[in-house]
């Protein structure tokens, strides 16, 4: 289900210690194991109140319960997008912010705004980075107990996850004990793993079926620093890299095409064949425009039609290697058609945009579209194919 609003507002009391609660989504049922769950119940099915729940969603404000030792919502907005499964998190007066969308493939575990890079592209802002009111590891533990145990894929994000330390190593035990079936994507700029001791322990707490996706955007340092505004970063992510290789861990190479990247393209296609081969993806991304990089958007900003020759010589280099080459985020009709098949519809559900002209264009439904962010920069041509 599309557009379903990840945050929802309403009467809300929860009377924990903490002042919030996380569960999962039953509407109009009961099931067994309640302490885990978060029951709907809308005017129709107000028969179905059982105590227990770990918190309560009414569509309307319930007369013939007692509301005094539980928690619960009334007359919340848009209660009826949440589906059976879906993983919430309800806050004391505030709202619920949906953690976990069960009709989704794309869903993600946010564990800091903190990066110790800035790169100049970044789709969050400064002040994003810098907040330091990031979950409680209690709380993120919560979400991953919540979690269907059936769930194929779920992404560790940031910020910079390896700023957690201590924290991301429980969290990763934590997702190996709950959800031994699904698959994990860790994204980070690698730089924690050319520690060889945190290293270490993460390979002993990982989950086994995960792979940890790591951004080069240059071949040299010099240009890989500019572009993440941290010394060093260029020299700790290969070293970081390179420790993973040795642990046997799935390394996944993300390289985001920008102005001050885009003709080096092949450059550094060569020196991962050469310097790390045994890379099992290199997935190549275009921009989405927020944040530092519409901030920046005179440094970052370059139109797809410019990037085409480059593209395809960097993916041929790559793909010629054995290793798997993917593109992502870019319109069908901004790329060499050569290229189609490795290019994915990518963007998350809620941001995709086509523009007008796209609905003449028979490739539509295989193609991946727009960021909401990007369609409406000034030099985008719509080249419909047919």
């Amino acid at each position: 289900m599309n557009n379903r609003p990840l945050i929802l507002k309403g009467n809300i009391v929860i009377k924990n210690v903490d002042e919030y609660i996380i569960g999962k989504i039953i509407k109009n049922k009961n099931v067994v194991n309640k302490e885990e769950y978060i029951q709907i119940l809308d005017d129709e099915n107000i028969n179905l109140f059982e105590e227990g729940y770990k918190g309560y969603i009414f569509s309307n404000k319930p007369k013939n319960i007692n509301l005094e030792k539980i928690n619960y919502c009334s007359n919340v907005k848009y209660y009826q997008t949440l589906l059976d499964y879906d993983v919430v998190e309800i806050v004391n007066n505030r709202m619920i912010r949906v953690l976990y969308r069960d009709d989704s493939e794309d869903n993600a575990i946010v564990v800091t705004n903190q990066c110790n890079s800035n790169c100049i592209m970044c789709p969050d802002s400064d002040i994003v980075r810098n907040t330091k009111n990031n979950p409680a590891i209690k709380k993120l533990l919560e979400q991953v107990k919540c979690i269907p145990d059936d769930t194929k894929h779920i992404t560790i994000t940031g910020g910079e996850p390896g700023l957690l330390r201590e924290n991301l190593l429980k969290l990763l035990e934590g997702c190996k004990k709950y959800l031994p079936n699904t698959e994990f994507l860790l994204l980070t700029n690698g730089r924690i793993f050319s520690n060889t001791n945190f290293t270490n322990r993460v390979k002993k707490s990982m989950p086994d079926n995960i792979r940890i996706a790591i951004p080069i955007y240059a071949d040299n340092e010099k240009l890989h620093d500019e572009i993440t505004c941290a010394k060093e970063s260029f020299k700790q992510t290969i070293k970081g890299i390179k420790k993973l290789i040795e642990k046997n861990i799935d390394i996944e190479i993300r390289i985001v095409v920008l102005k001050k990247n885009y003709k080096y393209l092949e450059q550094i296609a060569n020196f991962i064949v050469k310097e790390i081969p045994q890379v099992k993806i290199v997935n190549i991304m275009a921009l989405e425009m927020t944040g530092n990089a519409y901030k920046n958007r005179k440094q970052v900003w370059v139109n797809f039609e410019k990037i085409k020759e480059y593209l395809y010589k960097s993916c041929i280099t790559i793909i010629k290697a054995g290793i798997i080459t993917n593109l992502y985020n870019f319109p069908l009709c901004n790329l060499d058609e050569r290229l189609y098949s490795i290019a994915h519809k990518s963007i998350t559900d809620y941001k995709i945009r086509y523009k007008k002209q796209c609905d003449e264009c028979l490739a539509k439904e295989s193609c991946g579209g727009f960021f909401n962010s990007t369609i409406n920069m000034k030099d985008i041509e719509v080249k419909p194919i047919k």
